[in-house]
């Protein structure tokens, strides 16, 4: 009997749970609507790289109270619980259990060694989590909960791939990927930890191509990205203003222009002309590491809008800098973006360890980010910066090493989905969403979709 004063919560749970088991409870309920109309529930999974934590049982206990109303609605509900037990949560979870620091340490350890371990503390921890969901009272097939370590699972995936490459939808090409050079491996987005750290930030002058007085300000909080510029955003619905200051003619956003050469630089200035954004398409600019880098001329035989102006409405704002936006496709998802837009692709050549390899001239050996220092020193000594200025701001770390991390092109296979946009989008007015903002959300995300790497 459970008791009326005194309440004991353990004991309350102890014998709910008690009396479910030695009832049946579950498997009555779900055979009482055997006749019923199907409601199909296959659970998103959490990892098991760890034990349950606050936010996984709310998820569950969350889920659970829908599942069991659709129940007491009448329905047969199919419902399946699962385990994300692969990928990188799981590797540095058993790299901290045995005290291990990189693919080196895997590779002593041997790797056929590190996968058993790897597969005893992912099936470990979901024995671990099966109980605790129980005890949340939480009513779900945990008995066959679907892994992704099991042969099926796998199995599954590679049809999706070999169907895809069969309808010639696989296909190799080039992305911009967050890249921990420490772990020395690609970082999702999930998997970034955002940090308020100062760094120095530079405003660089471009020359304009014939006209040596002539600059393109741009500013930048990361340097080791100039060399790899190919680039300059501007919003074509902006003003701007092409202003004099000393003997120089500066291009910078009518907005910014004072704050930017009074406020930031100390100079005076004079407005020379005023137009929007768009009349700048296509300008042309002298990338200050031309004659260091000959790769350049590669690039531009590729993409004849290398080292010019583009436009961009979405990431180009007056919030900060000067309105001109620093373009390097290999450095970011945005730039990436916009150079996939312009056929200029991804170049960024640093190696695993964030270093710049043999064919970079002075900047060769140089560490990404690291030694910023440096990039400024070469952009000075060529008279390209205004002015260096601290800056605090947010910045992606990894979520295991907790190091900063940096951009670098990869190599990726992608998936060829952009052509079918349009149905997709057709077949996401005939789903009832509920509600309604969901239907929204995902035609915004349909809208927007590109090939998946």
């Amino acid at each position: 009997m459970m008791k009326i004063g005194n309440y004991d919560f353990k004991e309350v749970e102890q014998n709910s749970q008690d009396f479910w088991k030695s009832q049946s409870i579950y498997a009555k309920a779900k055979a009482q609507n055997k006749d019923g109309k199907v409601f199909y529930f296959l659970d998103g999974p959490p990892y098991t790289s760890g034990r349950v934590h606050l936010g996984t049982a709310l998820n569950k206990s969350l889920k659970d109270t829908f599942l069991r109303y659709k129940r007491m609605q009448g329905f047969k509900v199919w419902d399946r619980a699962g385990y994300d037990m692969h990928g990188l949560p799981t590797e540095h979870a058993v790299e901290k259990k045995f005290g291990m620091h990189g693919k080196e340490d895997i590779l002593k350890m041997g790797m056929e060694s590190f996968v058993r371990e790897c597969e005893k503390l992912s099936v470990g921890n979901m024995l671990l989590m099966n109980e605790d969901f129980g005890k949340l009272g939480v009513w779900m097939d945990f008995e066959n909960a679907y892994q992704s370590i099991k042969p099926s699972f796998i199995e599954g995936v590679w049809w999706v791939v070999k169907k895809a490459h069969e309808q010639k939808r696989l296909y190799e090409g080039l992305r911009t990927m967050h890249w921990c050079a420490s772990c020395a491996t690609a970082v999702a987005k999930h998997e970034l930890e955002y940090k308020e750290v100062t760094d120095n930030s530079i405003f660089v002058k471009l020359q304009l191509k014939g006209k040596p007085d002539s600059f393109l300000i741009v500013w930048t909080t990361t340097p080791w990205t100039i060399p790899f510029n190919l680039a300059v955003m501007v919003n074509p619905e902006l003003e701007y203003v092409k202003c004099k200051v000393d003997n120089e003619h500066w291009y910078v956003s009518k907005a910014l222009a004072g704050a930017f050469v009074q406020g930031v630089v100390g100079k005076k200035l004079v407005v020379e002309e005023e137009f929007l954004g768009d009349k700048m398409e296509g300008m042309e600019y002298v990338h200050p590491f031309e004659k260091e880098i000959t790769e350049y001329s590669t690039i531009k035989a590729q993409s004849s809008k290398t080292h010019t102006v583009l436009l961009s409405t979405e990431y180009v704002d007056t919030s900060a800098g000067t309105g001109l936006v620093h373009c390097a496709p290999g450095c970011g998802p945005e730039d990436y973006e916009v150079g996939v837009r312009n056929k200029i692709p991804p170049y960024n050549n640093i190696d695993e360890k964030g270093a710049f390899p043999p064919n970079m001239g002075e900047f060769t050996g140089l560490v990404a980010r690291k030694d910023d220092k440096k990039f400024i020193e070469a952009l000075k000594k060529r008279g390209a910066i205004i002015d260096v200025v601290p800056v605090e701001h947010e910045y992606a770390h990894c979520w295991r090493c907790h190091n900063p991390v940096v951009f670098r092109t990869t190599t990726q296979w992608f998936f060829k989905i952009e052509d079918l946009k349009d149905k997709l989008i057709e077949a996401n007015k005939k789903i009832n969403w509920v509600n309604g903002a969901g239907a929204s959300a995902m035609d915004g995300w349909l809208r927007n979709l590109r090939d998946n790497s």
